[in-house]
């Protein structure tokens, strides 16, 4: 199973970095960066094998496949936001994870905004006619 080699880079890695933090910071912060380029690469197969069983699911449910996508570009928003300021964190940079949560939150709320706005029509409707 993949996951156990995830799980032992990632072991692996951190141990590593730790060892090395207190002689050479960088190169900490390098073997961690490696390690997070590694694991992407090993999950990706997985997140194709989840967005074809999506568009299966919206093709099957007759869900508009918008909807679906918007979905999926939150959750990457929010797994890419997650893992960047994890990152600089681990560098020592809590400022800058800070502002990457921040900028992560604005990018999901505009993402959002279309569905807002179609919800308030039906809404609007229902209340006109109802």
């Amino acid at each position: 199973m993949d996951i156990f080699k995830v799980a032992a880079l990632g072991l692996a890695a951190a141990v590593l970095a730790v060892f090395v933090k207190n002689w050479r910071a960088e190169i900490a912060l390098q073997i961690s960066l490696i390690a997070v380029i590694i694991i992407f690469f090993t999950v990706l197969p997985y997140l194709k094998t989840v967005l074809e069983m999506l568009r299966d699911i919206s093709n099957r449910t007759g869900v508009d496949s918008k909807y679906i996508s918007l979905v999926l570009k939150v959750i990457g928003i929010a797994y890419v936001t997650q893992f960047g300021a994890e990152l600089c964190r681990d560098a020592g940079e809590g400022a800058v994870a800070s502002k990457i949560e921040f900028g992560g939150k604005v990018m999901i709320v505009a993402l959002s905004m279309p569905v807002m706005y179609s919800f308030l029509e039906i809404v609007e409707k229902i209340i006109r006619f109802g």
